[in-house]
């Protein structure tokens, strides 16, 4: 067994002294269109791997019902010979022409394990520590796009009834916004209202974009998050019925093998009370006496949706309610050591991508029953990468089993979206 091969790839503006710029005048860089010879500026990616010290990502959501987070990561560098100081205009990335440093704020950034991507972002911080032995250290912090979607602000916009994808979509390809990353975005299932005449479905000027975005997930109750390549990527609910494991995890000999595994049976997910509105009328409530009688009251509220008829708000809130009544006993979490698995194995862990499916077996040694497997949803991953070690940790949440068929909701009530539960 070996370690995960890492690579990391930060883009720099090209210049006479990094990457191949065009340069008028110039015999080899002044020739377009011609292998390994010049382009029309731009970015190109630095190989820092030799430098590197260690990785640190993190990517998802720490529980259910919470956002899908900006994805994060901290690159530790070694950097004795000051490439990547900013006051060093040696360094190969020193823009001449504008007379500054290269290293800058909002650097893409790859981070690659076994050439697949497990992470993509932007370096928003550069920390320089020196070192009295001239043995000095670059860290890079970094976020994902989903920081650049934070930072925006929409205009005023009338809407119309549409699907929830369609919306996504339709914000993305606003003028102000006008999203150039990749995209994935699925079908949704809910439909938000809008016209020009009911100014309560309207986009008012100001609007925070991502928390836009992330209302219209919630009206979903989609997936809305940064994929470890970089694409911003939207699941509508019925992404994740019937699924198929990406991956098994397996405390014994077979399988993929886990360090740790946590369960978690508490009342952090316990709602017996919830209320749901959108501006499409009053509010709904939904609530069941039995769970009430034995845990107390306990509510959850969406005041802010976006769908377009108080039955589908209705829907949602009975959908919700029977999701989160009764307290859960499931994994929230395990972890593994890469350097014990196969190079095979490993690429099964770094193709699991948020709202990707793993099975998890946990056997005992004692008491009954003497396994215990569980099919869930990973909602969380991240990297602890050092000298001799990669460990990859994996947040999960429970897959659905209220998703299924329910009679007379008009949400989850439709055949073609849902499978009947027998």
């Amino acid at each position: 067994m070996s370690l995960p091969v890492i690579q990391v790839l930060v883009g720099f503006e090209t210049q006479a002294t990094f990457g191949t710029p065009f340069q008028l005048d110039d015999a080899f860089y002044g020739v377009l269109d011609t292998a390994g010879r010049g382009t029309l500026g731009g970015i190109a990616y630095a190989d820092l791997t030799s430098l590197v010290q260690s990785v640190n990502i993190n990517r998802g959501r720490s529980r259910q019902l919470q956002e899908f987070n900006s994805g994060t990561a901290t690159v530790a560098f070694w950097n004795k010979g000051r490439s990547l100081d900013p006051l060093n205009t040696a360094s190969p990335y020193w823009n001449v022409a504008a007379n500054m440093t290269g290293v800058i704020p909002r650097l893409p950034i790859i981070i690659k394990a076994n050439g697949i991507p497990i992470y993509t972002g932007l370096v928003t911080d550069w920390n320089i520590d020196y070192d009295l032995a001239n043995n000095d250290m670059a860290y890079a912090t970094c976020a994902d796009q989903f920081t650049v979607l934070a930072s925006n602000t929409l205009l005023a916009h009338d809407t119309t009834q549409e699907l929830t994808s369609t919306r996504i979509d339709t914000v993305l390809n606003y003028s102000e916004v006008n999203y150039a990353g990749a995209r994935a975005i699925g079908t949704g299932s809910s439909t938000l209202g809008g016209t020009a005449a009911d100014a309560a479905f309207s986009v008012e000027d100001g609007t925070a974009l991502l928390n836009y975005l992330q209302t219209v997930t919630t009206s979903e109750q989609g997936y809305l998050y940064m994929a470890a390549d970089g694409t911003l990527t939207f699941k509508g609910r019925t992404a994740v019925l019937n699924p198929v494991a990406g991956a098994t995890f397996n405390g014994g000999v077979s399988d993929i093998k886990f360090q740790t595994l946590t369960n978690e049976f508490g009342d952090e997910l316990l709602y017996n009370q919830i209320v749901t509105e959108s501006p499409a009328g009053v509010q709904q409530v939904a609530s069941d006496a039995a769970s009430i009688n034995q845990y107390q009251t306990q509510t959850y509220s969406q005041t802010a949706l976006l769908n377009a008829t108080v039955t589908e708000v209705a829907g949602l809130g009975q959908y919700l309610l029977g999701k989160y009544k009764q307290p859960v006993l499931r994994f929230t979490g395990l972890s593994t050591q890469l350097l014990a698995l196969t190079e095979a194995q490993q690429n099964i862990c770094f193709n699991l991508d948020l709202t990707s499916i793993a099975t998890v077996t946990k056997t005992f040694v004692a008491g009954a029953p003497t396994s215990v497997s569980q099919t869930l949803i990973v909602s969380g991953i991240s990297h602890n990468i050092t000298p001799g070690s990669h460990i990859v940790t994996y947040v999960f949440e429970a897959t659905d089993g209220n998703q299924f068929l329910t009679l007379d909701n008009t949400i989850f009530g439709t055949l073609d979206e849902n499978l009947l539960a027998f």
